[in-house]
């Protein structure tokens, strides 16, 4: 299981864009952790929407999905706020999968867009939006405001998460995140570790960390702290 399998590209925060290579670990063993933390299922439909060569794309929004049997139903092209606007109001979904960015176009294009229309018509857009059993996001904070928002729109929040490329995510927000704090990203998940620096940095381990960078000289070890 520790043999090389996939190579995700880091999203460029902290420098040029790195090749992360994924263990064959991190492909089922990752990819069953979040199917059961999340309660996916073979009768679940998530849409895809974001890039595969990142690391919501195939982490959380395509392996999980696989190794449950579930639908993952993609769409090619840039992402489109009205179009699935209209796909969330024609249901069908359980799952959503989005960033920050994505979470505030389609609160804006709602705005602008929806909240004025006829009641009946409003309401079937709403309707499919609470018909989604989760929607999650992570990559960057969710600002507290959007959040707010969409709370108001699903009477449930977006399931945040923190994580990196290179060890997945390892701190997430539970289906049941009723008791979950505002602005809070959730648990540490199962079998992770983090210890916190005086200097400021999170320390952590997990069964799924990368193996080496793409073309870089060195390789990730688990070292004690």
């Amino acid at each position: 299981m520790n043999a090389a399998a996939l190579v995700i590209f880091t999203s460029g925060t902290t420098g040029p864009p790195k090749g992360a290579v994924q263990r064959r670990s991190y492909i089922s063993g990752n990819g069953e952790a979040d199917a059961d933390y999340y309660q996916i299922t073979d009768k679940d439909t998530v849409l895809h929407v974001l890039p595969v060569h990142h690391a919501s794309g195939v982490g959380l929004t395509f392996l999980p999905f696989l190794a449950a049997g579930a639908c993952i139903e993609f769409r090619s092209g840039s992402f489109d706020t009205a179009w699935t606007w209209d796909r969330w109001r024609q249901g069908g979904l359980t799952f959503f999968s989005g960033v920050p960015t994505i979470y505030m176009r389609m609160m804006q294009y709602y705005e602008e867009n929806i909240a004025h229309q006829a009641p009946e018509v409003r309401d079937q857009y709403i309707a499919g939006a609470r018909q989604i059993r989760a929607m999650l996001c992570g990559t960057s904070a969710l600002p507290g405001p959007v959040q707010e928002f969409w709370h108001q729109i699903r009477n449930k929040p977006i399931l945040t998460r923190y994580g990196a490329t290179e060890f997945g995510a390892v701190i997430k927000t539970e289906l049941d995140s009723d008791g979950t704090p505002q602005n809070s990203v959730g648990r540490v998940a199962e079998a992770v570790s983090l210890k916190l620096t005086d200097e400021g940095q999170i320390l952590v381990k997990c069964p799924y960390m990368f193996s080496k960078y793409v073309k870089f000289p060195f390789k990730a070890e688990c070292v004690p702290y």
